[in-house]
């Protein structure tokens, strides 16, 4: 199994703009399937200058990167997850406090990519806060938890790799994941009902320069990286609507059913301000001020913006 081409595409992209506009005299290699390290060793990698660049995902280190990881983490929240990415890119010329975080763990984020709606793909269907009430659903990091407890669902912990066999053997009874994904995994087999339901998107991760290799390059050099990484991002966009739409329409014709939930301004209300219960998990580490502000600058921006 494998993700979505999607995921890829915008550093494909990327890496051979950069090779064509130096006249080949900057060639990216890329390196797949965890060959330099795994998903939770990129942010030291790329800190500590091990590797040059690394496709890294913001809430794998909270500890590290608490205020990049705001628009990764948090469902019921970012309905555009395009702006949300959009905000987050802007704040790093703005807000003193994620500054100073990529400063201090040696990074410079290029190119940036989000992940669209998040749904349910159920062996039941899922039409009423009643039918979700009880039901396994996969789920993953410190909020989606916190949201299902709120409307009486069982968070289940599984990878996205072991989604597939969880549906199929019972131990699960929805997958929480977009439509790309649900494809990309084949979960339409196991389990037929889509669920048109809206739990938000996030800005799902970047790809990261150590900081340190970006800063001796010349100017002219940097400004290209940051202009073409611009320019994958917008890339980036397209392909994931574009992935998204074409998922959904195979999964279809396949025999999935989609399936309208009934009862989106319930689920609304039943779960509480996520916003909120960061903002209280950043005071436990003293940083309740500059969470405060990091969060309306974020929501400023997303709510100017937002097209939902």
């Amino acid at each position: 199994m494998t993700r979505p081409l999607y995921m890829n595409k915008p550093t494909e992209w990327f890496s051979e703009k950069i090779k064509e506009r130096t006249g080949g005299k900057i060639d990216i290699k890329l390196y797949y399937s965890g060959a330099l390290g795994k998903a939770n060793e990129i942010l030291p990698l790329v800190s500590k200058g091990a590797i040059d660049m690394g496709a890294l995902v913001q809430g794998y280190f909270t500890s590290n990167l608490p205020f990049a990881a705001m628009t990764n983490s948090l469902p019921m929240t970012f309905f555009d997850p395009e702006v949300a990415m959009y905000a987050a890119i802007a704040l790093e010329k703005t807000n003193q406090s994620q500054i100073d975080e990529f400063k201090k763990n040696n990074i410079k984020p290029l190119v940036y990519r989000y992940l669209p709606n998040y749904k349910l793909i159920c062996t039941k269907p899922v039409r009423t806060m009643a039918d979700l009430k009880k039901l396994k659903v996969r789920t993953f990091g410190n909020y989606m938890p916190k949201m299902f407890a709120a409307i009486d669902v069982t968070p289940v912990n599984v990878l996205p790799t072991d989604n597939y066999e969880a549906l199929k053997r019972g131990t699960m009874d929805c997958s929480y994941l977009t439509d790309a994904n649900f494809l990309a995994y084949k979960l339409h087999e196991v389990a037929k009902y889509i669920i048109d339901v809206k739990f938000g998107g996030i800005h799902a991760y970047f790809l990261a320069m150590n900081l340190d290799k970006f800063n001796a390059m010349p100017a002219n050099v940097q400004k290209l990286f940051v202009e073409t990484g611009l320019e994958a991002t917008k890339y980036s966009s397209e392909v994931t609507k574009q992935s998204e739409a074409d998922a959904l329409k195979t999964m279809v014709a396949a025999g999935a059913e989609i399936v309208k939930f009934e009862d989106q301004d319930k689920l609304n209300a039943a779960v509480p301000d996520m916003v909120k219960l960061w903002i209280e998990e950043m005071a436990g580490q003293g940083l309740e001020k500059e969470a405060a502000q990091y969060a309306s600058e974020v929501m400023a921006y997303y709510n100017k913006h937002k097209k939902e």
